[in-house]
C-alpha cells in the first residue's frame, strides 16, 4: 500500500476516526494495529520478519544497557549487539550485491574468471530509515539521554510508526515517545491542517513531480540524441523532480501523523534558497543529516586518535577527515553502487571543502571586484551556483553508472544547440504544448510559496484569512490536483523516488 493510493487515504480516515473514539490510553495501540496492517499490505510476508528481528533485537538490547547502566563496559556490549544486529540486517539486505561485484572486479584482475554468483534478497519496506532510528535510539538510552521503553509493543510502534516506513523522516526516541503513547484529545485544527498538508504534498507529486519525471526520463534514454542544452534542462529537472517527489512525500507523511496530533520532525525546509553547498545540506533531508553530525561525525571527532591528530598535525585536517568519513556513509546511503559514493557523497564533499580551503581567496576576490554581497543579485547568483551544482551532482545519482553521467555532461558540454528555447522542441519530450505551459505555471507557484515560507508559517497566514478566501485557496489546490494530476498511460503515480531507500 502506498501514500497515494486511495486505499492508503480510505484507510487513514477510517483510522483517525477509530483513533479518537478510543480512550487515550489506548490509542497507542490503535496506531500499532494499523502501522501492521499498513506494512503487511506494502510487504511480502517473509519480509515482516526482517522488522520483527529489528523490534525484539532494539528492545532487549535497549533494556539491557538500561539494566546495565553502572556497568558500562557490559551495557556497551549490549549497545555493540543491537547495531550489530540491526546494521548487519541492512548491509546484508543492501550492500552484499555490491560488495560480490567489486570482490569479483578484484578476483578477474588476478586472474579468476569464476564470478562469485549475486545474491537475491529483497529488503523489507522502509529498512533504511528505521535502521538509523533504532541505532539512535540504542545509542541514546546508552548515553542516558532517553530510557527505554518497557512494553515490546511500545518499542514495536515507535519502530514501526507507519508514516515513516515510507521515506522517514528519522525521529529520536524521545521526540516521539510522549506524542505517540500519552494519547491526544481530538483537536480540528492537527486534523485540518494535517489534511492541508497531505494536500500540497498529493499536489507536489502527481501534478508537479510526475510531468517533470517525463521530461527527464526522454532525455536520458538517448543524450546522444538529446544533447546539448537538453542534458542541462534534465540535470535542472531532475533536482526539481527529486525535491517535488521526496519533499511531496514527507508533506503527506507529515501531514497524516499531523492528524493524530503526532508532530514528526521537518526533512525539508526550502532548499532552493542554500546560499552554498553545506547549508544545501542543512535544508535537505535535514533527519539524515543531523544523524550523521550527531551520531558519526561527532563521536568520530571525539576518539583519542583524532585529538592526537588535532594536537600533532593541524585542527582542521581531523575535522575535514570526519566529514569525508560522513559524506562517504551519506553517499553509500543512497545504495549500493559506486555512482552514489561519487555523486551523492565525494562531489559534495569536494564542493564543501574547497569552499572551505578557498574561502580567502573568494573573499579577495570579492573584494578587488568591489561585488556588494548584501544585494538580491549576489544572493541569487549564490542560489543559481548551489543548484548547478546539485544538478550535476543528482545526475549520478538518476544515470545507471558514473560512465553513463560522464558521457552526459560531455554531451552538454561539446554540443551547442539554445535555439531549442526558441522553436517547439521542448513540446517533443513526452508532454504536450499545454502540460508543458502547465508544469512551468506550478513550479513558479512552487516558487512562491517556497519564496513565502521562508517569512510566514503559510498555513497559519491563510488560517487568519475571511473563510471566502481560505475556500479559494485550499479548493484551487484540490481541483488543481483532481484536474492537472497526472495520470497518463505508464506512469506510476503510486511509486516515490525515495520509496527505493
Amino acid at each position: 500500500m502506498v501514500i497515494t493510493s486511495f486505499l492508503f487515504m480510505s484507510l487513514l480516515s477510517i483510522s483517525i476516526l477509530i483513533y479518537y473514539i478510543v480512550p487515550r490510553r489506548f490509542q497507542w495501540i490503535a496506531l500499532l494495529v494499523y502501522s501492521i496492517v499498513f506494512f503487511v499490505l506494502s510487504s511480502t510476508p517473509y519480509t515482516s520478519i526482517y522488522l520483527l528481528v529489528s523490534i525484539l533485537s532494539t528492545h532487549f538490547c535497549a533494556h539491557g544497557i538500561y539494566r546495565c547502566a553502572d556497568q558500562r563496559r557490559k551495557s556497551k556490549r549490549y549497545l555493540i549487539a543491537g547495531i550489530l544486529v540491526n546494521a548487519g540486517m541492512l548491509a546484508a539486505l543492501k550492500y552484499s550485491n555490491f560488495a560480490v561485484n567489486n570482490i569479483n572486479v578484484i578476483l578477474y584482475r588476478f586472474g579468476i574468471t569464476q564470478p562469485i554468483p549475486n545474491v537475491s534478497l529483497l529488503a523489507p519496506l522502509g529498512i533504511s530509515f528505521y535502521t538509523l532510528q533504532v541505532i539512535a535510539y540504542l545509542v541514546d538510552v546508552y548515553g542516558g539521554i532517553t530510557a527505554p521503553d518497557k512494553s515490546v509493543f511500545k518499542t514495536a510502534l515507535f519502530v514501526g510508526f507507519y508514516p515513516q516506513l515510507t521515506s522517514g523522516p528519522i525521529a529520536k526516541h524521545e521526540e516521539m515517545s510522549r506524542q505517540l503513547f500519552e494519547g491526544h484529545c481530538f483537536d480540528a485544527d492537527n486534523l485540518l491542517y494535517g489534511m492541508q498538508r497531505i494536500l500540497w504534498g498529493v499536489f507536489k507529486k502527481i501534478v508537479i513531480s510526475a510531468r517533470l519525471g517525463i521530461i527527464v526520463d526522454t532525455i536520458y534514454e538517448d543524450v546522444v540524441l538529446y544533447n546539448g542544452l537538453y542534458i542541462w534542462i534534465a540535470a535542472a529537472f531532475f533536482l526539481l523532480q527529486l525535491y517535488t517527489d521526496f519533499s511531496g512525500c514527507m508533506d503527506i507523511v507529515i501531514g497524516a501523523s499531523e492528524c493524530y496530533g503526532i508532530i514528526l520532525p521537518e526533512n525539508f525546509r526550502r532548499p532552493f534558497f542554500s546560499r552554498s553547498v553545506q547549508e544545501f545540506f542543512q535544508r535537505w533531508h535535514i533527519t539524515l543529516g543531523g544523524w550523521l553530525r550527531d551520531y558519526i561525525m561527532y563521536p568520530v571527532s571525539r576518539t583519542g586518535l583524532w585529538r592526537k591528530m588535532a594536537r600533532k598535525i593541524n585542527k582542521k585536517i581531523p575535522s575535514y577527515l570526519a566529514m569525508l568519513i560522513v559524506w562517504l556513509l551519506f553517499g553509500l546511503w543512497h545504495g549500493g553502487h559506486w555512482k552514489y559514493v561519487i555523486g551523492e557523497g565525494l562531489f559534495c564533499y569536494s564542493c564543501i571543502l574547497l569552499g572551505k580551503l578557498y574561502e580567502p581567496l573568494f573573499k579577495w576576490l570579492i573584494q578587488k571586484l568591489h561585488i556588494q554581497v548584501n544585494t538580491i543579485s549576489w544572493r541569487i547568483f549564490q542560489s543559481v551556483r548551489v543548484f548547478v551544482l546539485l544538478s550535476i551532482a543528482n545526475m549520478f545519482f538518476r544515470l545507471k553508472n558514473i560512465k553513463e553521467t560522464l558521457r552526459a555532461l560531455k554531451y552538454g558540454i561539446t554540443h551547442w544547440n539554445p535555439w531549442i528555447l526558441l522553436d517547439d522542441s521542448l513540446y517533443e519530450l513526452g508532454l504536450s504544448a499545454k502540460n508543458v505551459r502547465l508544469l512551468l505555471s506550478c513550479l513558479v507557484v512552487l516558487f512562491i510559496v517556497d519564496l513565502l515560507g521562508e517569512k510566514y508559517d503559510l498555513r497559519k497566514e491563510i488560517a487568519k484569512q475571511n473563510l471566502v478566501f481560505r475556500w479559494i485557496v485550499w479548493g484551487t489546490l484540490l481541483f488543481s490536483v483532481l484536474i492537472f494530476g497526472y495520470y497518463g498511460t505508464g506512469y506510476d503515480a503510486e511509486s516515490f523516488i525515495y520509496g527505493n531507500f
